[in-house]
């Protein structure tokens, strides 16, 4: 599927879907062969000549917009003498529970570690499998309780390594 892995990386068609359609309107293929096909020759061919790919499923993450990314490095910029350990994170977060357990998810990490904090949390309480909305309140509150002050100083200490991270992404998103 030397075709597929071609079409796959130039990024033209939507998906593998729609390299399966490119190859069938190009007449490689009789019929619209399935996304997982495409994906499997794209794959084989790509050990064959040493140049492997890995294809992802699912949307692609949300890319950040221009105006975003310069408010995020101007907040580096502006925050890069602050001292953190005097700072109380905080967010909007709202849980919404959802039987059997909550999915928690977080809205800019890299920039409140707060957010690492809530995804550390969040996991540990939906592997619970809470069965009521009392289980799920109590389950954050003892996950919240539980976490260990170096924890904390961890994530607030990382504060000068974000925004260093943004800063030399130019506003985009970071590993954190």
């Amino acid at each position: 599927m030397k075709r597929a892995y071609h079409l796959l990386l130039a990024g033209e068609h939507p998906g593998a879907f729609g390299v399966a359609r490119q190859m069938q309107r190009e007449k490689l293929t009789s019929t619209i062969v399935s996304a997982s096909t495409v994906i499997r020759g794209a794959r084989k061919y790509g050990k064959e000549i040493g140049k492997p790919i890995r294809c992802l499923r699912g949307k692609p993450a949300k890319r950040l917009t221009h105006d975003t990314k310069a408010k995020r490095l101007a907040f580096s910029h502006e925050s890069k003498r602050t001292n953190w350990s005097r700072v109380m994170f905080t967010d909007r977060k709202k849980f919404n529970f959802s039987y059997p357990g909550a999915k928690v998810k977080p809205v800019d990490p890299d920039l409140n570690p707060i957010e690492n904090l809530w995804g550390l949390v969040a996991s540990k309480v939906d592997a619970m499998g809470c069965k009521s909305f009392e289980d799920f309140k109590q389950a954050i509150r003892g996950e919240l309780s539980s976490v260990r002050k170096e924890v904390l100083k961890k994530l607030v200490d990382s504060m000068p390594k974000r925004l260093g991270a943004v800063i030399e992404l130019e506003g985009d998103k970071t590993k954190y």
